[in-house]
C-alpha cells in the first residue's frame, strides 16, 4: 500500500512551486481568458469569471464566492478526488509524468447543482480536449459563458430588487 502521509515540504512544493495559472490553463483545462491584461478563469464553484490569480501567493481567487484556491484545492474540485489522490496527481504533474489532469467525471468539472451553461455544453461538444491554442470556437464558448454569467447576475439583482420593493 502506498504512503498516505506527505511531508510539509512536499505539500509546500505542490502548493507553491506549480504556477497556478499554468495549472489552470494547461493541466486542468478550466476555461480561461485574458481580459484587459488580467488572467480570468471560470470558477469551479459558482461558474463566474470574476476571478484572478496572484503569482506572488500562487493563489487563485473568485470574487463572487470570495474563495481562494491553491493547486491542491483546484485538483480536488475539478477531479472530484480526495486529498491523497489529488496530491499523487500533482506530484506526477510536477515531475513531468503527467501533462494534463483529467477529471474522473467530465460532467463534474463545473458545479452540477443547477442547469449546465450552454457555453460549457458547446465547449464540451465543439472543443477537442488536446487543444493547444485558443481557437475561434473556444473564444465563442468563453463569450457565451461570460454572457450567461452576466444574465445570471442580472436575474439575481432583479430578484433582490423585487424583494426590497415588496
Amino acid at each position: 500500500m502506498a504512503a498516505k502521509r506527505f511531508s510539509s515540504e512536499q505539500l509546500y512544493s505542490l502548493r507553491n512551486d506549480i504556477p497556478i495559472e499554468r495549472l489552470i490553463k494547461d493541466a486542468l483545462g478550466i476555461p480561461w481568458r485574458n481580459t484587459e491584461g488580467c488572467f480570468r478563469f471560470l470558477c469551479p464553484l459558482c461558474n463566474g469569471f470574476n476571478t484572478a490569480v496572484n503569482p506572488a501567493t500562487n493563489l487563485a481567487r473568485c470574487f463572487c464566492c470570495e474563495k481562494n484556491f491553491n493547486a491542491i484545492d483546484l485538483v480536488m474540485l475539478i477531479n472530484q478526488s480526495d486529498f491523497v489522490n489529488s496530491i499523487r496527481l500533482l506530484k506526477k504533474y510536477q515531475q513531468g509524468n503527467l501533462k494534463q489532469i483529467q477529471p474522473t467525471r467530465p460532467d463534474l468539472k463545473v458545479r452540477t447543482d443547477g442547469p449546465a451553461h450552454i457555453g460549457k455544453v458547446l465547449k464540451s461538444v465543439i472543443m477537442p480536449s488536446e487543444s493547444v491554442a485558443p481557437s475561434a470556437d473556444e473564444n465563442l464558448c468563453n463569450r457565451v459563458l461570460a454572457l450567461e454569467q452576466k444574465l445570471d447576475r442580472l436575474v439575481q439583482r432583479m430578484k433582490e430588487l423585487a424583494k426590497s420593493s415588496a
